[in-house]
């Protein structure tokens, strides 16, 4: 199997500027560059490009990914990480998952990187629905859920250099196990069980409820002097209106102060969360499977109730279903084979006797006599005892 490397960079916030988009045309001749992406597909080599810059230079996420299990995904925060960095840096370890603070401002870069080897993973083809779950993911971070932050210390945590029975959990915020499945299902990109949010949430509260919105805005609207309200109508009326509410909503966040997301510290091993894991994937799997059992026990009775009714019809004008698996046969297909000696086979039942088990065997010679060739069909019969 040939080495293949995909990497992809989504602009959130805004499109590119000229300048930008320049800067971004010169990381890979082979890219495929837009105001709102780059990316591009290797094989036996790699991307090249600044990566770290072009993050800096309007894009807001970047996926790596390769066959080999090398996954990869950095998230841009022009305005930081909105927790408290003596609780933020107990999730980010500095190795598989770091933060990389500009040099000016309080903006930076989120790294997921664990290390896996080659093999290790499972392939997965829907690049764009993982990167879509890693914008929704940034989407989350901004708006101060420290969850978003908990499951990616998650990603980080299953590494190969990583020991689970001596990687200790941070505290766990409350609220895990409601987090929308789309975030969750970020997980299986790096080969976890979505279910490992489920056992995380074990003797941990649910969520703080929810504040909104439209109270902060509202606030700092009501702060704007009549001046600076009509300069930001001109803005709105003149500027890029994408890149301006992206502007305007850090200034409400910034003029907020950040809420304190509760938690509760368990100091869990990561070995007991996976632990845990498999005991709630097996209860899944038992109970997916007695519904699939009960499906299938259903559909058998329906079937079998369908089978008895047409029987008391064929019982009722034989000669008429005779013809129907004749017409069957003529118009060939291996179904129309099968769907004809279930014909004969039921007609044997249903008239009954030596004389149901003569007819449906005289009519399956009439038919494998006329269409020597159809060996489907013959195949079709015999296993119904119907012609040897």
């Amino acid at each position: 199997m040939s080495e293949f490397q995909h990497v992809v960079f989504q602009a959130v916030d805004r499109p590119l500027s000229d300048r930008e988009l320049a800067f971004a045309q010169r990381q890979s001749t082979r890219a495929d560059v837009t105001r709102w992406s780059l990316s591009a597909d290797y094989h036996y080599s790699s991307f090249r490009g600044d990566v770290n810059g072009l993050l800096r230079r309007g894009y807001d996420v970047f996926l790596q990914y390769t066959n080999y299990g090398d996954r990869e995904i950095k998230i841009r925060l022009p305005h930081g990480l909105p927790f408290d960095e003596k609780l933020y840096s107990r999730y980010v370890d500095g190795e598989r998952l770091t933060w990389d603070k500009d040099a000016k401002g309080c903006g930076g870069i989120l790294r997921l990187h664990p290390f896996h080897e080659s093999g290790e993973l499972a392939e997965v083809w829907e690049l764009q629905r993982y990167l879509d779950l890693a914008v929704k993911v940034r989407a989350h971070l901004i708006s101060g859920d420290l969850r978003a932050l908990y499951l990616l210390w998650l990603c980080a945590a299953d590494d190969d250099y990583n020991d689970p029975d001596e990687t200790v959990e941070p505290p766990v915020p409350h609220g895990i196990s409601d987090v929308p499945d789309h975030v969750g299902d970020f997980l299986t990109f790096y080969g976890l069980d979505p279910l490992l949010l489920l056992a995380a949430a074990k003797d941990v509260e649910g969520a703080p409820p929810d504040e909104s919105v439209e109270k902060p805005v509202q606030a700092w609207a009501k702060s704007l002097k009549t001046q600076q309200a009509r300069d930001l109508l001109v803005k709105l009326l003149t500027e890029d209106t994408a890149g301006l509410k992206a502007r305007l909503l850090a200034e409400v966040r910034d003029a907020q102060p950040w809420a304190i997301w509760p938690t509760t510290d368990l100091r869990r091993t990561f070995a007991e969360l996976l632990a845990q894991t498999e005991r709630l994937r097996s209860s899944a799997n038992a109970k997916t499977a007695a519904k699939a059992a009960a499906k299938a026990k259903r559909a058998a009775a329906k079937a079998e109730k369908k089978r008895k009714s047409r029987m008391i019809e064929i019982a009722k004008s034989p000669n008429e279903w005779l013809r129907a698996a004749e017409k069957l046969v003529e118009d060939r297909g291996t179904d129309n084979y099968k769907a004809a000696a279930d014909i004969l086979s039921d007609l044997r039942e249903a008239v009954g006797g030596e004389k149901g088990e003569e007819m449906a065997r005289k009519h399956a010679a009439h038919l494998a006599l006329k269409h020597p060739t159809l060996n489907h069909l013959k195949s079709s019969l015999r296993k119904r005892g119907l012609w040897s």
